[in-house]
């Protein structure tokens, strides 16, 4: 088993070099030794896992779903590898973690405090998700979490059984605007504001997900019948919110997007515009289970949310 892991890890080095030549050079192998260790595995699977050309070598259509394989079964022995050499090496490891742009917000820095505190040996590295290749991502092993939708949406649709799943809240895009906005002037008896009111006041849509920007425009133009006023289109969080606290702005955001922002805080507004829900959390692979890291991002990340309210509320 380990010398079959060892030619899956040698092909995943000639793929990535794009010939046996740089992939010699780099692993400090012949070229001999390494056109063995393709031969026995394409002779083990019965199938060609590269074609040949004058410049070098590509995967095959099926090379490249042992490729995706290998790079996942790397990053498990790398885990597992930590794991029993623990208390005789000071060697780190990370944790590759994504999170869509309204997780970044800062609403899980409390969490990573705590796992700092108690995985000194670990490097948290929080990366932005790839727009529709999260849930490859995961899958292949460039990710061990990913905080995103959990049943579709931005992460795409997750019904892979080799992914495990965490509901953190149910979250819903409702209309932000400052605090003092003028726009609460139109608030009725019943603590209600008219729909209509949305189309007196210019938009920002936060766009660094297109969807923002779909479902700014298809909420209004669905209750109304009519285009929103769409002044900005903005991909930064931080600069969207201080835009909103600044102007007479409104813009669809979740509620824990906008936690941070203070004097004047982001606020939303009391009107029925039909708000899309998705649940959203932690997503991550079945072998990563019983890691005792994951096990630990997944508490802590349930108890913000419960202290913060957020559990079962709504937000998007």
């Amino acid at each position: 088993m380990l010398d079959q892991i060892t030619h899956l890890f040698r092909l995943r080095t000639i793929l990535e070099e794009g010939s046996l030549r740089r992939a010699s050079e780099k692993l400090n192998l012949t070229q001999p030794a390494l056109s063995r260790s393709l031969a026995q595995l394409e002779a083990h699977f019965g199938q060609q896992l590269v074609e040949r050309h004058a410049r070098g070598v590509v995967a095959t259509a099926f090379g490249e779903r042992v490729l995706a394989v290998s790079t996942r079964i790397e990053r498990y022995w790398d885990i597992a590898e930590h794991e029993l050499t623990a208390g005789t090496t000071e060697n780190k490891m990370r944790m590759r973690i994504g999170a869509g742009p309204l997780w970044r917000s800062g609403i899980l820095s409390p969490v990573f405090v705590e796992m700092q505190r108690r995985f000194p040996w670990l490097i948290f590295e929080l990366v932005p998700l790839t727009y529709g290749g999260t849930i490859t991502d995961l899958r292949e092993g460039r990710l061990d979490v990913a905080f995103s939708g959990v049943m579709g949406g931005v992460a795409g649709e997750i019904s892979d059984d080799r992914l495990v799943r965490h509901k953190l809240t149910e979250i819903t895009n409702e209309v932000m605007v400052r605090e003092g906005h003028p726009i609460f002037g139109n608030v009725d008896r019943y603590g209600t504001i008219r729909p209509a009111a949305l189309l007196d006041y210019p938009w920002i849509v936060y766009s660094e997900w297109p969807i923002y920007g779909e479902i700014t425009q298809h909420m209004i133009y669905e209750r109304l019948g009519k285009d929103a006023d769409v002044r900005m289109l903005c991909q930064n969080l931080l600069t969207t919110l201080t835009m909103l606290q600044q102007s007479d702005n409104l813009c669809l955001l979740p509620e824990f997007a906008v936690i941070s922002a203070q004097a004047p805080r982001i606020v939303p507004l009391p009107v029925t515009v039909h708000p899309r829900r998705a649940d959203v959390g932690i997503v991550h692979r079945e072998e990563l289970s019983q890691w005792e890291p994951i096990q630990t991002l997944v508490e802590l990340s349930h108890n913000v949310f419960t202290a913060k309210g957020l559990e079962t509320a709504g937000a998007a």
